[in-house]
């Protein structure tokens, strides 16, 4: 096989580009590990009990749910104000909500012990408002009636009832943290005809557990990729003009090097600044896609690289795709499809509704 660029560099001028490449790799470590906060940060929220008004919920005019006598709403207000009002920041990104339930049996109830995979049939209401709106004037965002499946065991028990606490479920993930303020109303509906929470016991606590990605992690991470960004362009335009420079034709090694660089530069390309400006719900879908082609394109890469340098080569013509790859890249093709199928199943109703999970039937959840 023809030599390739890097063969072709002298050992001085090979020297300089590594030593270039650790210095600068040494250097966004330190950045990150001393400078950067941390990546995410929680906040954690216990639901406010209220009586709901009828007709009304989520002060919005929308269409009212029967959920029973008593007609309870569980509210969650986030950020939760500590002294002070406090708002997000379109800086971080994303929202994740984690629901926490500890459910309370009376003790001469037949049933001591709840059934294993207890259904949780939700009425989920989102709403939000933002700086200068009206403290009451509130946006709805997503209404749903999703169903989780708790795991309980057994907290504290005394003569008048039995305390379970269940394991964390998810709850909701919003793809792009637009929005000042945001006001979560949970309801749980009892419907003897359909079977929706007959076995449930009633509520003792609900906690939130709300992740969120720090502003300033946000600020360093996109700092660093606007200033890497034009370096790696200019990296590709020196390497495929030196490829041109050569007598001879590209080899398949160096095309697969610049389809490499390509899905790099796809991936680090600080897309992420348009959220401050435009809603994009559809941005962890994008991200989850960019990421999987520059790491489908990886593993390509590796499978070229590995049949071009460590194999024998038998056939004195040529290597090429078709040829001697395309049986091993086809699977790289299918697995990274099939893949893409899974995250849009799920991602692509996420930008719908945001409290939508692939993980709530009982199989899913044995497997989280």
């Amino acid at each position: 096989m023809a030599g390739t660029i890097l063969e072709n560099l002298s050992g001085r001028k090979l020297s300089v580009l590594v030593t270039l490449l650790l210095l600068s790799q040494v250097a966004c470590f330190l950045l990150g590990g001393l400078l950067a906060p941390l990546p995410a940060g929680h906040q954690v929220i216990l639901a406010m009990v209220c009586k709901d008004t009828p007709g009304r919920q989520n002060d919005t005019t929308f269409g009212f749910i029967y959920v029973g006598m008593e007609n309870i709403v569980y509210i969650f207000q986030m950020p939760l104000p500590r002294g002070e009002e406090l708002d997000y920041s379109r800086w971080q990104q994303n929202l994740i909500g984690v629901l926490q339930v500890d459910i309370a049996y009376n003790s001469d109830v037949s049933l001591i012990d709840p059934p294993k995979d207890l259904q949780l049939t939700v009425d989920t209401r989102l709403a939000y408002r933002n700086k200068g709106d009206r403290q009451n004037d509130w946006k709805l965002y997503a209404h749903a009636l999703e169903k989780r499946y708790l795991d309980c065991s057994l907290k504290t028990a005394s003569q008048e009832e039995s305390l379970f606490s269940c394991d964390m479920v998810p709850l909701f993930e919003l793809g792009d943290l637009h929005h000042d303020f945001y006001l979560l109303n949970l309801r749980f509906p009892i419907d003897t005809d359909m079977k929706m929470n007959l076995n449930l016991g009633h509520m003792h606590d609900l906690t939130l557990t709300v992740i969120h990605q720090n502003g300033g992690f946000t600020k360093v991470w996109l700092s660093l990729k606007t200033v890497l960004f034009p370096f790696v362009v200019a990296i590709m335009i020196w390497f495929w003009r030196r490829v041109h420079i050569l007598q001879r034709s590209p080899a398949l090694l160096e095309y697969m090097l610049i389809y490499l660089g390509a899905a790099l530069t796809f991936l680090n390309f600080p897309l992420e600044f348009l959220s401050l400006f435009i809603e994009m719900p559809y941005m962890l879908l994008l991200s989850d896609i960019r990421q999987g082609v520059f790491y489908a394109m990886l593993l390509s890469f590796w499978l070229v690289f590995a049949g071009e340098h460590m194999l024998i080569q038998e056939s004195p013509y040529k290597s090429t795709i078709r040829s001697r790859y395309w049986k091993h890249l086809s699977a790289v093709v299918v697995g990274c499809l099939s893949l893409f199928m899974f995250d849009i199943c799920e991602r692509g109703v996420q930008m719908r509704n945001p409290f939508y999970s692939i993980w709530t039937t009982p199989l899913a959840h044995e497997w989280q």
